[in-house]
């Protein structure tokens, strides 16, 4: 019996010794060298999603971060939540920066690069590759773009079927997403403006409302900026008329800064 609690005490002994040991280890939380370099990686990429001068200042911090900061998943995750305030910064870093986001498939860079190119310096070309690459990948305000331009260059299932992606991803409301391109276009000097064509009768997308002029009746002209509401064009409005007049709109805004046709 003595030998027995003897055993005991020495496995408690022991319990309590490495229960001990535990706790002073815990009281020294892990350093930066002892973190896995994909976990790294992940720490950057949240940085980076928030904020370019964030970044910037975590891969002075040391050198781990530093050297896990070419990752291209970082630059792919990436967000210029405050890009309008940089968008005409003459910084090298800034725009090696960019290149790299782009060169990852970062989608919001790609939709940034394709409107400066597209509106700004007249490289339609070059402007509408980016903004497709960025609408293929679902960003929203890319679609939206993209499908526009398709749609005011003649191409309207094209253009809407971009149009309607757009509308899918913010779950049928698109209040946000003209809040969004229009604040973005206020820091672009729009020098490439697009309209819509004039056609003749038989080549014009013509109403589909069984009701004449019943989709006219319901075009509530309050103006999107006073009172931006998604059921704008009404529940009876028919498709081709709606997209016929988010265009239009589209293309007053890029004149006059106002999506407000009055």
């Amino acid at each position: 019996m003595a030998g027995f609690l003897k055993r005991k005490s020495q496995a408690l002994d022991s319990q309590i010794s490495r229960t001990t040991k535990m706790a002073r280890f815990n009281d020294f939380p892990p350093t930066i060298e002892s973190l896995p370099n994909d976990l790294l990686i992940e720490v950057l990429a949240k940085v980076a999603a928030f904020s370019f001068t964030d970044l910037v200042q975590a891969k002075l911090a040391t050198k781990e971060f530093l050297e896990a900061s070419s990752h291209g998943y970082i630059f792919q995750h990436a967000s210029l939540r405050n890009f309008q305030k940089l968008l005409w910064n003459n910084n090298p870093e800034f725009w090696s920066f960019m290149e790299k986001c782009n060169n990852n498939g970062n989608p919001e860079t790609l939709y940034h690069k394709g409107m400066l190119e597209f509106f700004t310096h007249c490289r339609e070309a070059s402007g509408m590759a980016y903004l497709k690459l960025s609408a293929q990948k679902g960003y929203p305000e890319a679609c939206y773009v993209y499908g526009i331009i398709l749609y005011a260059a003649s191409l309207e299932d094209e253009g809407v079927k971009f149009l309607k992606i757009c509308e899918a991803k913010l779950g049928f409301k698109l209040a946000e997403c003209r809040r969004r391109v229009k604040e973005f276009v206020r820091y672009l000097w729009v020098k490439n403006k697009i309209s819509l064509p004039e056609k003749d009768s038989s080549d014009q997308r013509g109403c589909e409302s069984v009701v004449k002029n019943c989709c006219k009746k319901n075009v509530r002209r309050i103006g999107w900026d006073g009172n931006d509401e998604d059921d704008y064009y009404g529940e009876h409005m028919c498709e081709a008329c709606k997209w016929n007049e988010e265009v239009s709109r589209f293309c007053n805004m890029l004149r006059t800064g106002s999506y407000d046709m009055l």
